[in-house]
């Protein structure tokens, strides 16, 4: 797969990722967990175009690894970019939410900074991991058949 349909696509779900919160955020909701639940939406979303890439550039010979591959690439990128967003918006654009999304998380001690950034990358990478394996066998083609199996005749061998 040609490394900038990757990159693009990482960073149009960044993108997206990053106008989604700062809507809810004008709205007033930024502070608002459950809400974080759409990111996984628009991550999948965002997976699944950068997996149908790789399977349309090499229909015929299209492996699982390869989207996997893929999807796990865009999504660290996005990740990464969407994370040191959020680091910058929380901690010095409007830090006003880093206390808000505090008194929110629990967390046994005070200093929840470094946990709250740690939630969104992990999240992020988790989100990718998942959605990825979701998508793929959409484009990959089992193995296991029926003709596979026919042609295989493991339990009728006749000897």
């Amino acid at each position: 797969m040609k490394k900038s349909n990757t990159n693009k696509y990482a960073l149009l779900i960044a993108a997206a990722l990053i106008v989604y919160f700062l809507i809810i955020d004008m709205l007033g909701y930024g502070a608002e967990i459950y809400l974080s639940f759409f990111n996984a939406v628009i991550t999948g979303a965002g997976l699944f175009f950068v997996i149908r890439d790789s399977y349309q550039h090499n229909k015929e010979t299209f492996e699982y690894m390869e989207g996997f591959l893929a999807g796990i690439k865009a999504g660290f990128i996005a990740t990464v970019i969407y994370t040191i967003f959020m680091a910058v918006y929380i901690f010095e654009i409007n830090p006003d939410l880093a206390q808000q999304l505090e008194n929110e998380i629990t967390v046994a001690g005070y200093g929840v900074e470094v946990a709250m950034l740690m939630f969104i990358f992990l999240s992020g990478l988790a989100t990718s991991v998942v959605s990825s394996l979701i998508i793929i066998p959409i484009y990959k083609q089992s193995w296991n058949t029926r003709q596979v199996r026919k042609e295989q005749d493991p339990m009728n061998d006749e000897k």
